[in-house]
């Protein structure tokens, strides 16, 4: 966060958080010969150092292929590979993921996201986080051009994307959503959200 309310330079220290946490790892990394054992150790260190606040983020293809490039990067090291070692093999960045059984960065902030705006939104104590997601500026003119991505879009297309499985699951259990049935559009997702039944089905539908 700085003066200008600019993410520039916040994915680049992220980037270099991620070679700084893997650098221990290395040894240990290089060593171990189980798979699954090498994806929980690099899961539970080095991803979130490279996805350390991407929870507060908006989405914007360029935080998005920082992020996967990056990944991507330690991944082929953590195989030891190069780049000229993987092209030499044949192998896409999809038969990486195969081999190292590691959590895709995407998935990772996309729950991070869920989990961070479950929990803010169902404070009662008037906290500034919450009231800089609810904030809607009321006092300026809309600038020329296309709105800049705001943090909740992602919450918004994620509920008019799943809300349709959501009426049939209440529908498959008898249950009255006198808020849901009546609609043909989903409510707000700052209304869905107070209730964590509901916000986890339009997260993970097949969770429920």
């Amino acid at each position: 966060m700085n003066v200008e309310n600019s993410m520039k330079e916040e994915p680049d220290r992220r980037r270099r958080a991620a070679w700084a946490a893997f650098g221990p790892l290395k040894e240990a990394t290089d060593q171990l010969r189980n798979p699954e054992v090498r994806a929980h150790l690099f899961d539970s260190t080095d991803l979130p150092a490279l996805c350390y606040g991407a929870k507060t983020w908006v989405d914007t293809s360029t935080t998005s292929r920082i992020l996967r490039t990056t990944h991507t990067a330690l991944e082929r090291r953590l195989l030891r590979h190069n780049w000229h070692s993987q092209y030499l093999a044949g192998m896409r960045s999809s038969d990486l993921r195969n081999l190292s059984h590691l959590r895709d960065p995407g998935e990772y902030t996309s729950t991070a996201k869920h989990t961070w705006a479950s929990h803010i939104m169902r404070k009662t104590n008037d906290r500034w986080t919450k009231r800089t997601v609810e904030w809607t500026p009321r006092e300026c003119k809309r600038p020329l051009g296309r709105p800049p991505t705001r943090l909740a879009d992602v919450f918004v297309n994620k509920v008019n994307q799943l809300y349709p499985q959501l009426q049939l699951f209440y529908r498959s259990r008898h249950e009255t959503r006198k808020h849901y049935h009546a609609r043909t559009r989903p409510p707000p997702w700052t209304t869905i959200v107070k209730e964590r039944n509901e916000w986890r089905m339009c997260w993970c539908p097949h969770n429920t």
